[in-house]
């Protein structure tokens, strides 16, 4: 089973790293976003003198940004009841991702001599918190018809493979490692060290663990956490900066103003550019505009 492990989950990181990449690359050369406003109280874009206004400085929108993915704001003022499970699942998952950086820190700092304290506690109350909140989400997302709609049956499939992870890495822990948290970063360094023969012959338990977090890798880049990477890119690049004359959004638009129509309506028309469609009056021929 070592060697099945090996091969899935570092195929699975590799595949990971290659696809965000090509996902990322694909998002910087997508032409800039045109921002429509069409409900009140959306944006700045609505005060008629806001192009007069200072931009917001990039401290300020990273406040912003920490406070909407620390504590999922408009989940809590728009879905109170879900908020509660995805609020704590969040908290679980960023406090194992700490745990975790400590582990391999730790590990890779040197042999441990005494038992870490706390670290073990820290380890399993992030995980029940993991837990909880992922069982509820999902439950959520099940038993809400209106939640329901929205979500492909991929996503459900998802969601279980990562509880499965969840319930993996505690069992190797709490079980495989008879709750020594010495024995675990022993195991860990080995890892580092990249000691071949315990690579390919690793513990059943950890092994485990590893293929069952091998299809969130594989999910990852579709996920909607690379989607909210993209809306933080777009909110950071070009969230309220007017666009003025000679700017890089004027140039931006007019490079998406040159490129031509590949679909057609009754009010587009097929080969003209969009420029063209967006200052003539379908049905006229080009030049027959009235002036």
């Amino acid at each position: 089973m070592g060697i099945a492990a090996l091969v899935v989950f570092y195929s699975s990181a590799v595949f990971l790293v290659a696809a965000s990449f090509f996902a990322f690359k694909k998002y910087l050369a997508a032409p800039v976003h045109l921002h429509w406003e069409l409900y009140r109280g959306s944006s700045a874009y609505e005060l008629s003198d806001w192009w007069t206004k200072k931009p917001r400085s990039l401290g300020n929108k990273l406040w912003t940004a920490g406070l909407d993915v620390l504590f999922l704001r408009d989940y809590y003022r728009r879905n109170r009841s879900f908020w509660y499970f995805l609020e704590t699942f969040h908290l679980g998952i960023y406090s194992l991702i700490l745990w975790h950086v400590w582990l391999f820190g730790r590990a890779a700092a040197g042999p441990v001599v005494a038992e870490p304290v706390g670290s073990l506690v820290w380890g399993h109350s992030a995980f029940a918190l993991a837990l909880v909140g992922s069982v509820g989400i999902l439950v959520k997302r099940i038993t809400d018809a209106d939640m329901r709609a929205f979500y492909p049956p991929i996503h459900f499939v998802k969601w279980v493979f990562l509880i499965l992870a969840l319930g993996g890495g505690f069992y190797a822990v709490q079980f495989h490692f008879a709750g020594s948290m010495s024995g675990a970063l022993a195991y860990v360094r080995e890892q580092l060290a990249f000691n071949l023969a315990a690579k390919l012959h690793a513990p059943a338990a950890t092994s485990a663990h590893l293929l069952l977090a091998a299809p969130w890798l594989v999910y990852f880049p579709f996920s909607h956490i690379m989607k909210l990477g993209f809306r933080y890119y777009h909110f950071f690049r070009w969230d309220d900066v007017p666009n003025v004359r000679g700017g890089l959004i004027e140039k931006k638009i007019g490079q998406a103003l040159g490129k031509r129509v590949s679909w057609a309506a009754p009010h587009i028309q097929s080969g003209r550019t969009w420029a063209e469609v967006a200052t003539q009056i379908p049905g006229e021929t080009p030049g027959s505009e009235t002036k």
